[in-house]
């Protein structure tokens, strides 16, 4: 094979995710040796971004088979410069790579406003240099990562400008900000970055001789900066001193997202480059497992040991014992015996969970890293310990010991306190008897769990492993079963086995628990404990799931002042499970207030998670309402809050980006819409490995997206998994299924189907009518088969239907609504099937007026202007006709761009034109119409007369 075609196939194989690269290979059948010089060309490609004194572990990591390594070792060996990869293997000279071709002898050149000062640090695809620009009456340094040339695939500039996006997204005081990034006038790609004059951590630490408490801020700040970079879905995948520099000042600063990886970025799926430094890697970074937060979190507990005991830990020993066998401690920390005493414990625990070899058994991100540290630094118990009657003793006693020693020097000196001493006294063994009986209900707790989850082992086949459903369903008879078990330890049980219920969606489940709950939790605790309150706002919120609104405001209406009084958590829960209430029965101003005082509330307390969850909830129901701009404005601000406080995506976060998708739909932003409910079901994969009811809601929204833009073939398998996932989770009777119901008989309607169409909305209809469901989708069912009716000539059951669907609507809100106005809608849809015009005309000018008072989706506004434009054309009314459909064909044609949505505008505006004698612009409107693919046999008159109307003249 000529060397110029086995170039050919490097270039085309490179790209290529490992699995397709293999089986591409396999197909191409090579002779050996030809088969084993491309796999090494490809292995070293993999190599090239690794420092040269770790190619060698890098290559063990990469497993060559011995023709491979056999080619690869000389090239490894070469002295500093890249070998020619064919010299040795078949005489194919590439180019040898100049080294110094972006090193030393660019300082002094310009890149941009940039002139290059000095060499600063070189890696395998790039090289960093301090560099200068005038700004003002000052200069500005920066430090300028230049890609370096001749590499032999597009792979590292890829990463190259992956890298640029990462650092554009960040903005963190503790991570190095991005300047700019362009390409110099030579061609050659560049990243301006926020100098940092700085010592790596470990080194600086040292230098300042610090002490345990000051390295563990330090370390503290470094999570928090981690943390951010988490919450933009970004993955460091190369946390090591050398990237963590402290500046002069004391401040900390995190460098080099060169091979960062965005959480939701499928383009990058696969690693294709085993790009890491191999001593601060995680396991996992080894295989072709995906970076994940946890890849990070162990890469910090490498950097928390060695800054701890000033060595890299080895795996699968604890700090204590390592630090105990080693030579010296680090300068500032305390002799080895005293350092091993101090790592026993809360440190040991927190770094063998980040250290640990399963990413599931680590922190999950590097934020809990970081709480846990704070932990340990307020001497409180650590996440990372199991919370025995005896540690957490210790910790009090640590958090404390200098008021203790006060105390008892007080009570050796004043006898005349003795009185007051013996109260204390007293007083504390009634405490220390209600600690005991606290830590007796924790230990019968914590039996009847591992009793419960010991029935759920691993050791059981995959498929008579049980599910969650099932484990609470177990868990309850055990505690009802078991004598052992006070009337308190009831109380702090049901409530928690309703909640997990209803997180899984059995929210009947969770109503029986409640029930059993209420006998104890009064007797236990009294009727209007906080505790007691708090079950109440649960049930209100199982009963809102199970669409009883009227319920929900039965339980809650008469606890509004308490709610406002209550515990953060529970008075915000319950406010926002009382606004939605509201909304859903038709009193959204009602509704709306409710849920602003819950981000009023959210906002004055400490735990911010609960803020983003009221910001999300309040978003999302203004969106609902069809209030767009103010969503939006709602959705930017949860969004705020989230990256605020540094967490990990969560279910919420998944909700809060179909919520967005919804807005920008509505809006008429298609390409926003789509790209987020994408990120929507990537993440909710990535981060929730069974049903849940983000991936339920979420999969079915897109598909019913898809076939809004007449994209149905797409659509269909996402709404058929998205009401698989519906059914599974919620239910059958609940709204969010009989929506997905809805989705499957628009597909169908949009396909002309219309005869399935109505026996998708009847199963709908006869859900709402079994189960009394009170939401909005039941007349909107009933709006959808009216449709539907009409669309199989049956205009009785048509009419029929959508009268009943408008009373329905009517009594949920009055007419003064989007989802009156959206009932009216399909009322329209019928007039015009009917060809009754007058009707139509009349009916698509009250829809209008409604949506210009209260909102509407753009899509929905501009297909009630063609409906209009119709009617206004069927009545010989041509010239305004046309007006109407001039001014929303444009933006029509961005948000539906083909389908027969597409063809029915364009037929309807080559008539019109047509009409007005305008006859050249008719045929160009007729072929634009002619130019669309359309499912085999729709239309079959209108396209005759399109082609009618599209010969020349």
């Amino acid at each position: 094979m000529p060397p110029s075609t086995l170039r050919a196939l490097f270039d085309e194989l490179v790209d290529l995710d490992p699995a397709a690269r293999a089986v591409r290979l396999d197909a191409l059948a090579l002779p050996a040796d030809q088969s084993a010089e491309l796999r090494a060309m490809l292995a070293f490609d993999a190599l090239v971004a690794a420092p040269a004194a770790e190619r060698e572990r890098v290559l063990r990591a990469l497993a060559p088979d011995d023709d491979v390594l056999a080619r690869l070792r000389p090239m490894l060996a070469s002295d500093g410069a890249w070998p020619d990869m064919l010299r040795g293997a078949a005489g194919e000279a590439i180019r040898r790579i100049d080294r110094d071709a972006t090193a030393s002898p660019l300082v002094g050149m310009r890149f941009g406003a940039f002139e290059l000062v000095a060499l600063i640090a070189e890696g395998g695809s790039s090289s960093v240099f301090r560099a200068v620009r005038d700004v003002g009456d000052g200069v500005q340094t920066v430090a300028l990562k230049v890609l370096r040339t001749g590499l032999f695939s597009t792979d590292a500039q890829r990463r190259f400008r992956r890298e640029q996006a990462i650092l554009a997204q960040l903005e963190h005081p503790h991570i190095a900000r991005l300047v700019e990034g362009g390409v110099s006038d030579a061609g050659i790609p560049y990243i301006a970055m926020e100098f940092v004059d700085g010592q790596p951590i470990t080194r600086a630490a040292d230098a300042r001789s610090l002490g345990p408490r000051e390295r563990l801020e330090w370390f503290a700040t470094l999570c928090r900066a981690i943390a951010a970079a988490h919450a933009a879905l970004v993955v460091h995948r190369d946390i090591k001193p050398s990237n963590v520099l402290i500046t002069r000042d004391g401040g900390l600063k995190v460098l080099d997202f060169g091979i960062a990886k965005l959480l939701d970025d499928d383009s990058a799926a696969a690693t294709r480059t085993l790009a890491m430094t191999p001593e601060y890697a995680a396991p996992e970074q080894f295989g072709r497992a995906p970076p994940t937060t946890a890849t990070d979190v162990y890469a910090l507990g490498l950097v928390l040991g060695e800054l701890l005991t000033g060595r890299r830990l080895p795996p699968h020993r604890r700090a204590s014992s390592a630090v105990a066998a080693g030579s010296d401690a680090p300068p500032g920390m305390p002799a080895v015996p005293a350092l091993a005493r101090l790592l026993r414990g809360d440190l040991d625990a927190i770094l063998a969970m980040a250290l640990a070899h399963d990413p599931k058994a680590r922190y999950a991100g590097a934020a809990a890293l970081g709480d846990d540290i704070a932990r340990c630094l307020a001497r409180e118990p650590v996440r990372a310990r199991p919370l025995t009657r005896r540690y957490r003793a210790g910790r009090f006693v640590a958090r404390h010991g200098v008021a203790l020693a006060v105390a008892a020097t007080l009570v050796l000196a004043t006898f005349a306190a003795l009185v007051a001493i013996v109260w204390q006294s007293q007083r504390a063994q009634r405490q220390a008897e209600r600690a005991e009986e606290q830590a007796q209900r924790a230990e019968a707790v914590r039996d009847l769990l591992v009793s419960v989850f010991n029935a759920a082992g691993a050791e059981l086949p995959r498929e008579r492993r049980p599910g969650v459903e099932e484990i609470v369903e177990d868990a309850t008879d055990r505690v009802m079963r078991d004598a052992t078990l006070s009337a308190a330890a009831r109380a702090d049980l049901l409530p928690t086995l309703a909640r997990v219920a209803h997180s899984v969606g059995a929210n009947d489940r969770a109503v029986a628990l409640l029930d059993l709950a209420d006998g104890a939790l009064d007797a236990t605790y009294g009727a209007g404990s906080p505790q007691r309150l708090e079950a109440t706002v649960l049930r209100a919120d199982v009963e809102l799931a199970r669409a009883h609104p009227a319920q929900v405001r039965r339980l809650l209406d008469p606890l509004r002042d308490a709610l406002a009084a209550a515990s953060p958590r529970t008075g915000v829960a319950g406010l926002l499970t009382l606004g939605k209430a509201h909304i859903r029965q038709g009193e959204h101003d009602a509704g709306l207030a409710l849920l602003r005082q819950a981000v009023r509330l959210a906002q004055r307390q400490p735990e911010r998670a609960i803020d983003v969850r009221a910001r999300i909830d309040e978003a999302t129901a203004l969106i609902d309402l069809q209030r767009f701009a103010d969503g939006l404005a709602a959705v930017d601000a949860a969004l705020a809050a989230w990256r605020d406080i540094g967490e990990p995506p969560s279910q919420a976060i998944v909700e809060l980006h179909a919520t967005i998708a919804l807005a920008a739909e509505g809006a008429g932003d298609v390409p926003r819409a789509e790209r987020a409910y994408r990120d929507a079901i990537a993440l909710g994969d990535r981060y929730f490995d069974k049903p849940n009811p983000a991936a339920a809601w979420n999969v079915g929204m897109y598909g019913s997206f898809l076939t809004a833009q007449g994209r149905l073939d797409e659509a269909e398998p996402h709404l058929r998994r998205g009401l698989e996932l519906r059914r599974k989770v919620f239910g059958d009777a609940d709204p969010r299924t009989l929506n997905g119901l809805a989705g499957m008989g628009k597909l169908y309607a949009a396909r002309r189907d219309y005869a399935e169409a109505v026996r998708w909305y009847t199963e709908g209809i006869d859900a709402c009518a079994a189960a009394r469901v009170d939401d909005v989708v039941c007349p909107r069912l009933l709006a959808f088969r009216a449709r539907a009716q009409a669309g199989l000539a049956r205009y009785d059951d048509a009419e029929a239907d959508i009268e009943r669907a408008l009373e329905l609507q009517r009594r949920r809100g009055g007419e003064d609504t989007p989802a009156f106005a959206f009932v009216l809608e399909n009322r329209l849809a019928i007039a015009v099937k009917r060809q009754a015009w007058d009707d139509a005309l009349a009916t698509a000018d009250r829809v209008l007026a409604a949506y210009g008072r209260s909102g509407g989706m753009v899509q929905s506004t501009l297909t009630v202007r063609f409906h209009r434009a119709r009617a206004l054309f069927e009545l010989g009314r041509v010239d305004e006709a046309l007006g109407e459909i001039r001014s929303v064909e444009p933006e029509y044609a961005r948000l539906v761009p083909k389908g027969t949505s597409r063809f029915d505008m364009l037929a309807l505006e080559a008539r019109a034109f047509a009409g007005s004698r305008r006859m050249d612009e008719a045929r160009d409107a007729a072929r634009r119409a002619l130019s669309l693919e359309l499912p085999a046999g729709a239309k079959p008159a209108a396209y005759d007369a399109m082609r009618t109307l599209a010969q020349p003249p």
